[in-house]
């Protein structure tokens, strides 16, 4: 069984991700909310449901949006921070098979420093 070694004072909110089909990309979504009092870096987020899962931050460069890949996403002391659309989020790239409204699909984000949280995303259609 998997054991939360970080502090149960880190937790993740309303995952969700987007419908996608097979070898297409979705976006997944969440609030991570800081109650300690020291700063947590997330660096990592796996699936085994996606060739590639990677933290992206979306960006303006004059009037066009454009995504660049993060190497990680800093939640300060006490703050909640937000993954959502036109914000940072996480790219999950080249599926491995379909995901369709109400799909629960299990993912790993690692802390800097600090272990893993697994958490369960759900497939919206929105």
């Amino acid at each position: 069984s998997f054991i939360n070694l970080l502090s149960p004072q880190i937790k993740i909110e309303n995952a969700w991700m987007r419908t996608a089909n097979k070898g297409m990309n979705t976006a997944l979504y969440f609030d991570i909310k800081n109650l300690t009092s020291k700063d947590y870096e997330l660096v990592d987020v796996s699936s085994d449901i996606a060739k590639v899962v990677q933290i992206h931050e979306t960006f303006k460069q004059g009037e066009n949006l454009g995504m660049r890949k993060v190497e990680s996403i800093t939640i300060k002391s006490k703050s909640t921070f937000h993954l959502a659309p036109g914000g940072f989020h996480v790219m999950v790239i080249r599926l491995k098979e379909n995901l369709k409204p109400g799909d629960k699909k299990e993912f790993t984000l690692t802390f800097k420093n600090h272990g893993k949280i697994k958490i369960i995303a759900v497939v919206k259609d929105e």
